[in-house]
């Protein structure tokens, strides 16, 4: 891992990417872009990681009360993972989990006064980060960079179902 961490570190930024077929480049660079904005990420709180603020961030805008489920399904993650960084984000006193009193089943997520605070705290410096990281993008540009991300998405949710599917039928 560390050497792996290494050869990105050394990559060169202005390495010639352009005879590479779009669908390979945008396949490489989104997870790469991913890994990026969590490395950064991770230095903008004090308080949480980057997956803990995607967490805290699903959760209010799923709100009032939304379920762990929910929040994963959201965020894009298993719901085990969800309720761990769910329960960190509780040992900050950023959240609370409660059962559902209709369905004892479940786990519902409450904002604290605490995250109330939180995006106080940080309301103008997460307005610059995204300023910044969209500048020069147009809203055009952007409507379609949307329109290929949602239709990537649906395409992995759907090869996702065709995996599940074969793996119940061996």
């Amino acid at each position: 891992m560390k050497r792996h961490q290494k050869l990105l570190a050394e990559a060169d930024p202005a390495l010639d990417l352009s005879g590479i077929e779009d669908r390979y480049y945008l396949f490489a660079m989104l997870t790469a872009f991913a890994n990026r904005m969590q490395t950064v990420g991770d230095n903008v709180f004090e308080e949480v990681t980057w997956k803990q603020w995607f967490a805290l961030l699903g959760a209010s805008v799923l709100q009032p009360a939304p379920s762990v489920s929910q929040v994963a399904g959201l965020v894009g993650t298993s719901h085990q993972n969800m309720k761990q960084l769910l329960l960190r984000l509780q040992s900050a006193g950023l959240v609370s989990l409660e059962k559902d009193k209709h369905d004892l089943r479940r786990t519902l997520v409450k904002l604290t006064p605490a995250a109330e605070a939180f995006e106080l705290k940080y309301h103008e410096s997460s307005g610059l980060f995204m300023d910044c990281l969209f500048e020069g993008i147009s809203a055009e540009a952007l409507a379609a960079a949307r329109q290929v991300i949602q239709q990537l998405d649906e395409n992995l949710k759907a090869i996702a179902k065709e995996i599940a599917r074969q793996e119940d039928s061996a």
